[in-house]
């Protein structure tokens, strides 16, 4: 199985399209203890609120670099988190940014896809097919998210550069189409709806869909989140044609310290309603 056609049946099968980042803010997260033992039971609590609800996104993202910014045993903390969250049946993106010589990023492959069990892994392709087709190679039916056109400020210092009269997210976006093996991605920014629109265009009209990982959603009333809006992303979705359930639609702070929004509810209580009403925004815009 491709990774697309798993990520087709655990939308559907969720009922969304949400990605629940999972980005630990030391000084966000409430509770005594290590480190260590305030993250895993952050999470864990998230996740047994979302059981008890019954309100799943169809995957999670964890960002490597917030592990790995605590401590070694930390990164055993996260390979534990995504097991369980597999368990429950969610995908889980690890968010790793990697990309190096074809030998270099075989092994950040190996370490993504059968170290920490990742469903799907994002990479950075600026040193070309080299530093893709490891992760293709190593990959079965886990995905390969490739940074297309990202959502943080200064993503056009480079990604808005004309290269032969078009944007360089644009050959990079044309590269992604010609290598897709059925198991890569990209990822687009909420904070870029016209982009998104014409590059889910630009896929569609070459014959073939890519998925797209869509970061920077907002969520009003929580602090360190983007500005990306669901109307926009939805509505570019449409515009271009293509298929809703392919697009992972992701929030991190919004759903992560959704507190700040409820502060009379448990951190995971409040998390659990941004994602619901993350969820419920979403369809209404479909």
């Amino acid at each position: 199985m491709a990774y697309q056609e798993k990520l087709l049946q655990r939308t559907r099968k969720a009922g969304n399209t949400v990605c629940v980042g999972m980005d630990p803010v030391l000084k966000k997260i409430p509770g005594a203890g290590t480190p260590e033992e305030k993250i895993k039971r952050f999470y864990s609590d998230l996740l047994e609120a979302m059981l008890a609800r019954n309100v799943l996104p169809a995957a999670v993202k964890p960002n490597m670099a917030y592990y790995e910014g605590v401590s070694l045993s930390c990164l055993q903390v996260l390979k534990d988190l995504m097991a369980a969250y597999r368990a429950a049946g969610m995908l889980v993106l690890l968010d790793a940014k990697r990309g190096d010589i074809s030998s270099t990023s075989g092994a950040y492959a190996q370490m993504a896809f059968n170290v920490f069990g990742a469903d799907a892994v994002t990479a950075a392709p600026y040193m070309g097919l080299d530093t893709i087709k490891p992760f293709q190679d190593v990959a079965r039916d886990q995905g390969i998210y490739v940074l297309v056109r990202t959502s943080n400020p200064s993503a056009g210092d480079f990604q808005e550069l004309s290269v032969d009269g078009v944007p360089l997210y644009r050959k990079v976006a044309e590269k992604v189409a010609e290598w897709n093996d059925g198991n890569l991605g990209a990822v687009v920014g909420a904070t870029a709806p016209r982009e998104l629109r014409e590059l889910l265009s630009l896929w569609k009209s070459k014959g073939r869909e890519v998925p797209v990982l869509i970061p920077g959603i907002a969520i009003a009333g929580v602090s360190g989140g983007q500005t990306g809006s669901v109307a926009e992303v939805q509505q570019a979705i449409k515009d271009a044609g293509s298929d809703a359930d392919l697009h992972l639609i992701n929030s991190s702070s919004g759903i992560n310290y959704a507190y700040e929004k409820y502060p009379s509810l448990k951190p995971a209580e409040a998390s659990v309603n941004a994602l619901e009403e993350l969820i419920g925004e979403i369809a209404r815009f479909r």
